[in-house]
């Protein structure tokens, strides 16, 4: 016998799918979502934390950078420096320390306030100085009396003297008789006092004469 079934197509029994397949498919549905979702909150959040270690790590960047300009900055100055004390070393060691001079000077004219060797004056105390042939010192000298052998004791003490040491040559004496009414006695000797100082040390390392 022919049956017929006259119910629709989505309700007729033979033409539905099996309760299984459909709870596989909601089942997988439901996987694929949470592994989407899954996916997507460990995505973004290990997006987050890269972000924020890349913001981290920029800003320790820029402040390295900003040390290492500073550092740079540093030994810039330092070699600048360096320089410096290197030129105001070379100018002291080349330079020639008046003051001490001066003093070495005074006690050999006052010798320890004895005038038994001899009573001296300068009328006036001249520098020139010359960087090859050296400082010149012209210093018009007199000795109190008229004992020639006075200014010999002057020049031996010149001669004495610790800036001798760095005289390059001195005058001869030579001198004439000159007489002051109000000294006592009155009769002195004059006489010119040149000092040539030896020229700085010449720089070392300097460039070889082409021969």
């Amino acid at each position: 016998m022919i049956k017929i079934n006259l119910l629709p197509a989505d309700l007729r029994r033979g033409n539905r799918l099996p309760a299984k397949v459909v709870a596989a498919a909601f089942g997988a549905a439901l996987i694929i979502s949470a592994a989407i979702g899954w996916f997507g909150l460990v995505y973004f959040g290990h997006l987050a934390d890269a972000e924020n270690r890349l913001t981290t790590i920029s800003a320790e960047l820029d402040s390295r950078t900003a040390k290492v300009k500073y550092h740079g900055d540093l030994e810039k100055n330092r070699k600048d420096y360096a320089l410096r004390v290197q030129t105001i070393q070379k100018i002291g060691k080349s330079r020639r320390v008046w003051s001490k001079f001066l003093d070495e000077l005074i006690d050999v004219v006052n010798n320890n306030g004895a005038t038994d060797r001899h009573l001296a004056w300068f009328d006036s105390i001249t520098v020139k100085g010359d960087p090859q042939k050296g400082v010149t010192v012209k210093l018009p000298s007199n000795v109190q009396g008229d004992d020639k052998s006075l200014m010999a004791n002057f020049h031996e003490d010149l001669e004495a003297a610790p800036f001798a040491k760095s005289l390059s040559k001195k005058s001869d004496p030579s001198f004439k008789q000159e007489n002051d009414p109000e000294r006592i006695p009155s009769a002195y000797l004059t006489f010119p006092m040149e000092l040539q100082f030896v020229p700085p040390v010449a720089k070392k390392g300097g460039k070889k004469k082409k021969k």
